[in-house]
């Protein structure tokens, strides 16, 4: 297997982690309605969705749709957050 392979893997494997930590983090927030507390970790099960539908050759889908999602949740995941932070610095 080349270095950048692996390197790609640990990348891909990393940044599968953030996500995770982002989701679980973000779901804790009870100070955020259901939905908006959901939505990231439904956006990361949509997104390995379609990144699994590459293993029964539908790649199309996994190329247009798995990239997009990760990235979707993670920016959410640090928004809500950051927005979290922001108000309860701001409360206390």
């Amino acid at each position: 297997m080349p270095l950048t392979l692996l390197f790609l893997a640990l990348f891909a494997l990393a940044f599968l982690l953030l996500n995770i930590t982002l989701c679980v983090r973000v779901w804790r927030l009870t100070q955020l309605p259901p939905w908006r507390r959901a939505l990231p970790t439904l956006l990361l099960c949509c997104a390995l969705a379609a990144s699994i539908s590459r293993a029964w050759g539908i790649t199309s889908v996994a190329e247009a749709v798995a990239f997009p999602l990760n990235a979707a949740t993670a920016l959410l995941g640090a928004f809500e957050l950051n927005r979290h932070r922001r108000r309860t610095r701001a409360d206390a």
